[in-house]
């Protein structure tokens, strides 16, 4: 089987299409271009479009007037991007990406995920409520994990591990941010698992966490292995133990936490791939489990 018929079976799944991001280069001579939303176009060529939903992240760049200019920009882009579609670009000052092959249970959850990924634009009181405690972060628990098992096992895991987001695919290309990655001969032991953290209290960097950086990635793994593989879902969760989280934040967090994984295991299930979920507070267990993982 192809990576392509892999990767155009539509059978597998609810919805898939194409996306780009739309970008705004304010300064054409400085050359500083901001995300600011994405098109889906799905497979009956329909277009979907989510938008940065406001311009204030631009006041302490440009000051209020230059804001309200940005604000008009986005309204046309939303604009065009609606009725034209990337086939005009009516602006030298707006640009699509290079279409990427996605995929997902509906177009609102696409379109949540993609926006959680690319639009990074955040509002100064989100950065000061994120930065108000020290909470380890996805990429933080990454690196010590590559480190560890670098040192466990330095040649078996030479191409195992995936430090960065990669491309896969043939004419229908996907990118795939997955940190442990397995998948050079589809009828040999071949697996794949994520790493995230949930030591978050906003809303919004829960669920770029869990849901953008974990959940979303492992679904499109789950279609593009064809049942052929193994999954790993690993997630970091302190507790008020053992941190500053308060019971009514971490009752928070284990509800989006149960959610996200009812998604995943739905996902997994429905492509016949057996999913290992493990939700730990202790790093070291944690690590060791995916240790395990890999060697099974």
């Amino acid at each position: 089987m192809s990576w392509k018929s892999l990767l155009e079976n539509t059978e597998q799944h609810r919805v898939a299409g194409h996306y780009q991001v739309i970008k705004f280069t304010p300064n054409l001579i400085a050359q500083e271009t901001f995300n600011i939303g994405i098109v889906f176009h799905d497979s009956e060529d329909n277009r979907h479009v989510r938008m940065l939903k406001n311009a204030k992240a631009f006041e302490c760049l440009y000051g209020k007037e230059g804001a309200a200019q940005v604000q008009n920009m986005l309204n046309y882009a939303k604009d065009i991007a609606e009725k034209l579609g990337d086939t005009v670009i009516a602006s030298p000052h707006l640009s699509y990406s290079a279409p990427l092959f996605t995929q997902g249970l509906t177009i609102d959850q696409i379109l949540s995920s993609l926006y959680g990924q690319y639009i990074n634009l955040i509002c100064d009181h989100m950065e000061i409520q994120s930065t108000q405690r020290q909470s380890i972060n996805t990429d933080s628990l990454r690196k010590k994990l590559f480190k560890d098992l670098r040192k466990a096992n330095p040649e078996g895991f030479k191409d195992i591990l995936r430090e960065d987001p990669f491309i896969i695919g043939g004419d229908s290309k996907v990118e795939i941010n997955m940190p442990i990655w397995k998948h050079g001969d589809i009828f040999k032991n071949n697996f794949f698992g994520t790493l995230v953290s949930a030591d978050f209290i906003p809303e919004a960097y829960l669920g770029y966490n869990l849901d953008t950086l974990g959940a979303m990635n492992l679904q499109t793994a789950c279609e593009i292995s064809g049942g052929k593989s193994r999954a790993g879902f690993f997630i970091y969760c302190p507790t008020p133990d053992n941190s500053d989280i308060s019971e009514e934040n971490y009752t928070n967090i284990i509800k989006h936490i149960n959610k996200t994984s009812n998604n995943v295991k739905y996902m997994a299930d429905r492509t016949n791939i057996p999913l290992k979920f493990v939700q730990s507070d202790d790093l070291k267990k944690l690590y060791e489990d995916i240790l395990n993982f890999t060697y099974a």
